[in-house]
């Protein structure tokens, strides 16, 4: 896990032990080490250390000879969900009764293996006084942090506009960190006159999971927000590139409150830019009817 998520382990309920090392300590002791996020490095580590059972996928050459156990996985082109996968690799650890089971895990019994955070803290005060006086509290994460398409942002302001039309008293609440925020000026810059209220680069992680809690909707692209939303039981709009590494098929959140558009057929061909022609095709105004369903339907369960 990277150093930006691991205050997670802290919010999820029921809370999760965990260390973030700095520098490499001695690993006795430790009875198995899963390279869920391989490193050539980090397997020659754990091989060093003498782990007794070491976990890392067949397609790693270097895990050949660092490894014990070898679970043939294929992340990209596999069809499958994020979570499935690491099952995937996670099955070697378990009694031999358990792992034809969790590898043939359907929808339904995938969610109920969903995270689940808690918000902890307090939220800044200037983002309670905008949750206190809207009378609909949309998150939109515009930003992709670089790990995929983003939709354009004059379908941003496209959607932005119709929600402020439909949904009378809303505050649309911009979330991101520092380095979007060059992106988010562009969007306030060439629609000042809508409701946006940025929070980008303004929030901790726990702030962030305390806001996301308190919205009524997020839309965002294949993010991490995206499942932070659906971990505090947010209803969320997700908007998916169609390429096998990043289509919802692999990475939609674990919860029943979403509607995700994109991903209906496979495109090999689009790239890491704002011209992603499957995300062009997505209709601003069907999500736009999909985020006042949410709002609609899920709303009045929420502190307004």
């Amino acid at each position: 896990m990277r150093a930006y998520s691991f205050p997670l382990l802290a919010l999820h309920d029921p809370p999760f032990q965990g260390e973030l090392w700095e520098k490499r300590p001695s690993l006795r002791g430790y009875a198995a080490f899963v390279h869920i996020f391989p490193r050539p490095a980090i397997a020659w580590w754990a091989w060093k250390e003498r782990v007794p059972v070491r976990v890392g996928t067949a397609r790693r050459w270097y895990h050949w000879l660092t490894c014990t156990r070898l679970p043939k996985v294929s992340r990209r082109h596999s069809g499958l969900h994020e979570t499935q996968l690491n099952f995937a690799v996670l099955a070697p650890l378990l009694p031999p009764s358990l792992r034809e089971k969790v590898l043939r895990l359907s929808w339904s019994e995938l969610l109920l293996y969903r995270p689940r955070l808690r918000a902890a803290g307090a939220i800044p005060s200037f983002v309670e006084e905008v949750l206190r006086e809207g009378a609909y509290r949309v998150a939109l994460h515009v930003g992709s942090g670089g790990g995929a398409p983003q939709w354009p942002l004059n379908k941003w302001i496209a959607l932005a506009s119709q929600l402020t039309e439909r949904l009378p008293g809303v505050k649309l609440i911009l979330t991101g960190n520092a380095a979007e925020e060059g992106r988010i000026g562009q969007l306030i810059g060439r629609a000042p006159h809508l409701p946006w209220v940025s929070t980008v680069g303004r929030l901790s992680l726990s702030e962030l999971v305390a806001l996301l809690e308190r919205v009524d909707c997020l839309v965002g692209g294949s993010t991490g927000p995206l499942h932070i939303a659906a971990a505090v039981g947010t209803p969320v709009v997700g908007l998916f590139p169609a390429t096998a590494a990043m289509g919802p098929w692999r990475w939609r959140p674990l919860t029943e409150k979403a509607h995700l558009f994109g991903g209906e057929n496979l495109c090999l061909s689009c790239p890491q830019a704002e011209n992603c022609t499957c995300l062009n095709q997505i209709s601003e105004q069907a999500v736009a009817e999909a985020v006042i369903q949410q709002v609609r339907a899920h709303s009045g369960s929420k502190k307004l």
